[in-house]
């Protein structure tokens, strides 16, 4: 079974909050085969594990070097996503005050 890009989103998300590159790689990679767009992914999935790693540090949950590796993460994820988005109209992503270009 395919998975929805509601669950695709989920998995990105947590993945970058338990900061395991290997499965936001994997699932940006699972997000292109399924046709899931990789604007939606970076805004639905990996900047919500950011704005999510956020809240922990605020919440004195989370340490800022795990701020840092989600970063380093969500770069990786972004890295596997790059040709898709240079293939496609949108050379420069906006995330509110984020900027991703290409």
């Amino acid at each position: 079974m395919d998975p929805t890009k509601q669950e695709i989103f989920y998995k990105a998300k947590h993945a970058v909050i338990d900061l395991d590159e290997t499965a936001v790689e994997r699932i940006a990679h699972e997000a292109l085969e399924a046709g899931v767009s990789p604007v939606e992914l970076i805004e639905q999935g990996f900047v919500e594990g950011m704005k999510a790693m956020g809240d922990l540090f605020e919440e004195g949950r989370s340490e800022l070097a795990e701020i840092f590796e989600a970063s380093h993460i969500v770069e990786s994820g972004i890295d596997v996503l790059k040709p898709a988005i240079m293939g496609s109209k949108n050379d420069v992503c906006l995330f509110g005050n984020l900027v991703v270009g290409m």
